[in-house]
């Protein structure tokens, strides 16, 4: 297990596409600031508000990190060289979520520390950075789920992106303030435009379901295909 966790951080860090999102994810962040549709006021929840819009860089990546690696044979030769499944995707789902939230959360990030130096830090309340705690890597779930349905680049790729839009249509519907609890990207909206009104609980058990149904799922297909 740690073997595997090494080696999937080692490549992560040798990644050159984790290192090209990561710097896009930080220009696309800081480019939708200058929005003028952007009725946030400060640079903080300004972030948090367009994060949803940066979600298809998390699912890019899952189709670069993990659907390359099924059709290279890397992770099926991981299972030949004698490493159990459950070790194999464990590994791969933590380098993976790690990435994914990083390229998230790295707009967020940069702009609380922009807006700190420029005296203009916005602080969230304990409860709403719970929630991004569970969002965020709630996001990056779906992909990840996608990637081992079909362990290849192109659906992996296509149908979570389909998938996306249509949360993207739902939020800006007659039915947003509905939907937009019941999604993880939803719930970073609402806390960006301040009308989360919902118990941290509920938000947290939301997150929590996405993340143990995806990653279930995920595991059940990874543990039932055929690798040869």
């Amino acid at each position: 297990m740690i073997n595997l966790l090494k080696a999937e951080y080692y490549k992560l860090l040798h990644k050159q596409s984790f290192w090209g999102l990561l710097f896009f994810s930080l220009a696309l962040g800081s480019l939708l600031l200058t929005d003028s549709k952007n009725t946030t006021s400060d640079l903080v929840k300004g972030s948090l508000y367009n994060l949803p819009q940066i979600y298809f860089i998390s699912i890019l990546f899952a189709a670069l990190f993990i659907g390359e690696d099924f059709e290279n044979r890397t992770i099926p030769s991981f299972v030949s060289a004698g490493h159990k499944r459950g070790a194999v995707f464990f590994a791969k789902t933590l380098s993976y979520l790690t990435a994914s939230t990083v390229l998230l959360a790295a707009p967020v990030l940069f702009h609380s520390a922009a807006a700190a130096m420029l005296g203009k830090e916005s602080l969230l309340s304990f409860s709403n950075m719970l929630t991004l705690f569970m969002a965020v890597p709630a996001m990056g779930m779906l992909p990840l789920l996608f990637a081992f349905l079909f362990r290849d680049i192109g659906k992996t790729l296509v149908i979570p992106m389909v998938l996306y839009f249509l949360m993207i249509f739902a939020l800006n519907s007659s039915r947003a303030a509905q939907m937009a609890v019941l999604l993880p990207i939803g719930q970073i909206r609402l806390i960006s435009l301040n009308q989360l009104t919902s118990p941290t609980a509920v938000t947290a058990g939301i997150d929590g379901v996405w993340i143990f149904l995806s990653g279930l799922l995920a595991y059940g297909s990874f543990c039932r295909c055929d690798l040869k």
